[in-house]
């Protein structure tokens, strides 16, 4: 492991764990590959390689010097991987192989936990690591090296790149998993108003503005972001919205080409820009 390296360090973001007796494995020794397989999941979905080497160098080195902005990622880096490894390992910390099957591990002074009491954990832990994940990507956002990697580039895919999406729709668990199937709807529904109204240069601008939380935003630019977030989350719950809705938009859009200069250099503006008639005497019909 790279980021959680002690028992110490696991113990601090995993409360209420007894204290190991002489002679038994230590927590950290009893997670040591689920943590292994966290901070891989950690890379795939969250972390490019090299910030996550770059992070990991921070914990290794006690005179390590580096930037504010990897510092901020280490804390939530941890918890990820701590929340996700503990609740990955939960089923399996009370259970022994014996010579007749499984078996629970327990003893006069400690009841096993019930069922519902360690779905609840479970399910506690989850919503720990989810938070952890939202704060993460959120710090991550503003790091341009980040934002080209294959986990930048999901993320800055649709105009919601933060988990925080899921709490607008009032989805309180399992928001990761929730958020996955949410952006795959986005990618759909964003496609379709690129081709149509918006063109998809003009989409990469404005989810740019929105990763980077709107620090080099217009005032209008940011007005046709809020709109257009508001009419995404009408379609996503299934909700009709208007076309006037999206020619508001396009007007705006047509009316100001010096703060929208890529939907006006795209194939999608010439949709809204037909051909001028001219009147000529020689023609079929002719207009006094």
């Amino acid at each position: 492991m790279k980021i959680i390296i002690s028992d110490e360090q696991l113990r601090r973001l995993i409360p209420n764990v007894f204290a190991t007796v002489e002679g038994e494995p230590t927590l950290y020794e009893k997670l040591t590959p689920f943590l292994e397989s966290a901070e891989e999941w950690a890379k795939e979905n969250f972390v490019s390689e090299n910030v996550f080497e770059q992070i990991a160098y921070c914990y290794a080195s006690t005179d390590a010097v580096t930037g504010d902005d990897i510092k901020v990622m280490m804390l939530p880096l941890e918890k990820l991987i701590a929340c996700h490894a503990y609740m990955s390992a939960i089923p399996s910390l009370d259970l022994v192989m014996t010579p007749n099957g499984f078996g629970i591990v327990s003893n006069t002074n400690v009841v096993p936990a019930s069922k519902e009491r360690i779905e609840r954990l479970i399910t506690s832990l989850e919503t720990e690591r989810d938070s952890a994940a939202e704060s993460l990507v959120l710090k991550l956002a503003s790091n341009n090296e980040w934002q080209q990697t294959s986990q930048g580039k999901y993320f800055g895919s649709t105009m919601f790149p933060f988990l925080g999406l899921c709490q607008r729709l009032a989805i309180r668990e399992h928001v990761w998993t929730n958020y996955q199937r949410l952006h795959d709807r986005l990618i759909k529904i964003e496609n379709v108003l690129a081709e149509t109204y918006f063109s998809h240069e003009q989409m990469a601008v404005l989810r740019m503005h929105v990763m980077t939380q709107m620090k080099h935003a217009q005032q209008l630019e940011e007005h046709v972001i809020r709109t257009l977030q508001s009419v995404e989350m009408m379609l996503l719950s299934d909700i009709q919205v208007h076309t006037q809705s999206y020619f508001d938009l396009v007007n705006i859009m047509r009316e100001h080409e010096t703060i929208f200069p890529a939907w006006h250099a795209s194939e999608v503006a010439e949709l809204y820009s037909p051909a001028t008639f001219s009147n000529k005497k020689g023609a079929g019909g002719y207009w006094f």
